[in-house]
C-alpha cells in the first residue's frame, strides 16, 4: 500500500504523491485533474502544488476505485467525505480557465478532444467492469460465456484503437507546440549576430 513521503509537511508535487502511493505519475495526474473539485492545491499549471490533505483524498479515490471502479461512484464518496474547492466549482460552472504549457495557450479544440477521449475511456472501463461482474456470476451457461469473451475482445480492440488515436492526437499536439515554439524563437535567432 502507500509508502512514506518525505514531503508531507510542505506542499506536494505530482511526483511526491505518486511516490507516496507507488502510482505512475500519469495516473496521479489524472486523479488530481478528474477529481480536482476535492483535491486541495495552490498555483497553476506546472507550478501547481498540492496540500498534504491531498494524500487522504487520493487514498479515498484509490479505495473507491477498487470497490466500485466508476468515477461517478468515486465522486459520490468524495462528496460525502470532503469539501469542494472554490476554483474547481467555478471551472465546473463554466467560468473560463486558461490552460498553458510552456507559456503557450493550448487551443480549446485540443482540450475538448482530450476530454472526449477521457470520457470514452471511462465508458470502456465501466463496460469492462460490468462484463467482469457478469463473468463471475455462477449460473452462466457456455453460450453466455462465449458471448462475454467476444464482448471482452471487442472492448479490447476499442481500447487499443482509442489509445492509438489518443497517441496520434498527442503527437499532433506536440508537433503543433513545436511549430509555435519555433515561430517564437526563429525571429530571435535571426536578430542575433553569429
Amino acid at each position: 500500500m502507500p509508502r512514506t513521503s518525505t514531503a508531507i509537511e510542505g506542499l506536494l508535487s505530482i511526483a511526491d504523491i505518486s511516490r507516496h502511493f507507488s502510482l505512475p505519475e500519469s495516473t496521479t495526474r489524472y486523479y488530481c485533474k478528474r477529481f480536482s473539485a476535492f483535491v486541495p492545491s495552490v498555483g497553476e499549471g506546472r507550478r501547481r502544488r498540492y496540500r498534504p490533505e491531498t494524500l487522504e483524498v487520493i487514498a479515498t479515490i484509490l479505495e473507491q476505485m477498487q470497490k466500485s471502479r466508476t468515477a461517478a461512484a468515486v465522486e459520490d464518496a468524495l462528496h460525502a467525505r470532503f469539501p469542494q474547492n472554490a476554483p474547481a466549482i467555478a471551472h465546473q460552472s463554466g467560468a473560463p480557465v486558461v490552460t498553458e504549457i510552456g507559456g503557450n495557450v493550448l487551443p480549446a479544440a485540443a482540450l475538448q478532444l482530450m476530454e472526449r477521449q477521457t470520457v470514452a475511456l471511462e465508458g470502456i472501463a465501466q463496460l469492462l467492469h460490468v462484463i467482469v461482474q457478469q463473468k463471475n456470476a455462477p449460473s452462466l451457461q457456455a453460450d453466455q460465456i462465449d458471448g462475454l469473451r467476444q464482448d471482452v475482445e471487442t472492448l479490447r480492440l476499442l481500447l487499443e484503437s482509442s489509445e492509438k488515436t489518443q497517441q496520434a492526437d498527442l503527437d499532433q499536439l506536440r508537433s503543433w507546440m513545436a511549430k509555435v515554439i519555433q515561430k517564437k524563437t526563429l525571429p530571435e535567432t535571426l536578430s542575433t549576430p553569429s
